[in-house]
């Protein structure tokens, strides 16, 4: 490659055409004077100096033809330096963006250098672009890639040219530099291996706007992305600020992850509400939910702050080699669950990875909020009820046990005075005010009865149960098989407390039984509650016409339904009542229990 330009030559041999011909004729004046005059004739002495000028003006013609050839080439080159040089500048001036831009000056590099192929590599904190034409290699031609993607050699600070002797091919490396900071570099390979008659200034020159060009575009392209960013945590900030949903909210989150990121699938997993330490049968590592109602395992709640994979994530397999990466949801009650991201190619850079803990940071308060506001109406609705409880017991309740009492005053009055029709109203209407003070009774206990946090479903319904046996006389029992507060979530939990009240209720109203056995089931991907008595039974073709209408099975049927179940209801005449509840796996949110199956809790 030539560093020689014509500008010097061509003001050189400009003052040589004027100051040599005054020179040499003065010269041979003083030659012919001194020497042909003194030692020749006169008619030798003017052959001899005719000769001498004929020599010098052929010598002359030769040096000026010599130099103007050389000026020729110096120009030519020159011409081909400024072509590349133009076509480059103007490649990387057309305002497209980084991408397109390196494509189109390299196809010009490649062009304008007869190379075989080249490629340019642009390096910007932790990510890296590489652009290479022909995008494609020819079959048989493997071998140049491997060659374009060495790694740069640090050292080289200039256009180098070296030969690779084994391949019989040509390399120039061109690092890409832009003040003090190097940006990438431009690799171009020959076969054969020509050197190609461009500058090493040229070269110089085309790496300065290829690199100002892409420092310019990495630039205007973070730009871009941080405002992206703030927007995007902007409208996710509003969303907070509404009672949204949170399946709503964290469905927004995810969306933006993956877009944001370039992300294949992005997921929020969700740790247990009420107790994230519960351990699980595969050690202490703490139960998440996916979007998608499958069980994960947070990687979080073992380890540091930063893991590398869970691998008990949903996203992927285990052994699946995609880019991944999580960052956990906290309160301040500890975990709430992680936000994980995957993608195919380059992996998460640091800047990946602090906006996806910022956008956790945002889940986390949907979590916080969802939960408080969960909280707040459960205790609005256990308030109200107790508020309606107390007034039932201190309006209605009181006034039918006087009612009751006073009947059946009446009753002994009318029997003493022989009475016998009066006594049997007064006794009908006693038995029917002391049914309605039952009934109070039990509205109030089923009021007040509600799922606790310190002894969970389990507990409130083995206290109900309790309770329940002693209004009524009839015995209750409960057996649980499995991890009932690992399988129900507290809205589940609510429902099917209300269904077993109502049950117990038509179990006391209508079956004249003596035993009822509560039972439930969370061993498997079902969760199963099962209500059965040992009363009177009923008529088996009346079930789906009381599913329908009335309170009763209408209502369990209602209850069932809002949690995504199906309740079936069991009967014969004299054989007793069975109620059955299902619950998908996808409702009850659970997994299997640590506890052994077939071990029952009573």
């Amino acid at each position: 490659m030539s560093n020689q330009r014509p500008d010097g030559d061509l003001s050189r041999f400009k003052w040589a055409t004027v100051v040599l011909p005054i020179v040499f004729f003065v010269l041979l004046e003083v030659f012919r004077e001194t020497v042909l005059d003194r030692t020749m004739a006169a008619d030798e002495s003017h052959v001899a100096a005719l000769m001498i000028i004929a020599a010098a003006i052929l010598l002359f013609a030769f040096i000026v033809g010599v130099y103007l050839d050389r000026t020729q080439r110096q120009l030519v080159a020159q011409n081909k330096d400024l072509t590349v040089t133009h076509a480059v500048s103007s490649a990387v001036r057309g305002g497209l963006s980084l991408p397109d831009m390196l494509e189109q000056a390299l196809d010009r590099v490649v062009t304008q250098t007869a190379a075989l192929a080249g490629q340019v590599t642009i390096t910007a904190a932790e990510e890296q672009l590489t652009i290479r034409r022909p995008a494609s290699l020819a079959p048989g031609l493997a071998w140049v890639g491997s060659i374009l993607d060495e790694p740069a050699d640090p050292a080289v600070d200039a256009p180098r040219y070296s030969q690779l002797l084994d391949v019989d091919t040509g390399l120039l490396e061109i690092p890409l530099i832009r003040g003090a900071e190097r940006i990438g570099h431009l690799r171009l390979v020959f076969q054969p291996p020509v050197e190609p008659e461009i500058s090493d200034a040229a070269f110089t020159d085309i790496a300065g706007e290829i690199a100002g060009a892409a420092q310019l575009g990495l630039t205007v392209a973070d730009l871009h992305r941080r405002e992206r960013e703030r927007a995007v945590l902007y409208a996710v900030a509003l969303q907070l600020t509404g009672r949204n949903d949170l399946r709503e909210v964290l469905d927004t989150i995810t969306t933006h992850a993956r877009d944001l990121l370039g992300a294949e699938r992005a997921i929020v997993c969700l740790a247990d509400a009420r107790d994230p330490s519960i351990p699980v049968m595969t050690g202490q590592d703490r139960m998440a939910i996916a979007d998608d109602g499958s069980t994960c395992l947070i990687a979080h709640g073992r380890t540091a702050a930063q893991h590398a994979r869970n691998r008990d994530c949903p996203l992927v397999p285990p052994n699946d080699q995609r880019a991944w990466a999580a960052r956990p949801m906290r309160g301040p009650g500890g975990l709430l669950g992680e936000l994980c991201v995957v993608r195919a190619g380059r992996a998460f850079t640091v800047q990946e990875r602090s906006l996806l803990g910022a956008l956790a940071d945002m889940a986390a308060i949907a979590v916080r909020t969802a939960r408080l506001h969960e909280a707040e109406e459960q205790w609005t609705i256990h308030a109200e009820r107790d508020r309606i409880a107390r007034e039932l017991h201190d309006s209605l309740a009181q006034v039918l046990g006087v009612i009751h009492l006073q009947l059946r005053s009446l009753e002994t009055r009318a029997k003493d005075e022989a009475s016998h029709g009066m006594a049997a109203e007064l006794s009908g209407i006693a038995e029917t005010a002391d049914e309605a003070y039952r009934d109070v009774r039990e509205a109030i206990l089923g009021l007040r009865e509600t799922v606790r946090e310190d002894g969970g479903f389990e507990g409130s319904l083995r206290e109900y149960l309790r309770k329940y046996s002693r209004q009524t006389g009839i015995a209750a029992t409960f057996a649980c098989e499995g991890e009932a507060r690992r399988a129900l979530s507290p809205r589940v939990e609510v429902q099917l407390l209300r269904v077993v009240q109502e049950a117990l209720t038509n179990t006391r109203k209508h079956s004249h039984a003596k035993r009822v056995s509560v039972s439930m089931d969370c061993t498997g991907q079902v969760a199963i509650l099962t209500i059965e008595d040992d009363g009177v039974g009923f008529d088996p073709s009346t079930v789906a016409r009381s599913m329908e209408g009335g309170f009763g099975l209408a209502s369990m049927r209602e209850r069932v339904e809002q949690i995504g179940g199906r309740i079936a209801v069991h009967t014969a005449p004299n054989e007793g009542t069975i109620v059955r509840v299902e619950l998908d796996a996808e409702d009850t949110r659970g997994t299997p229990s640590a506890q052994a199956p077939g071990t029952a809790r009573r």
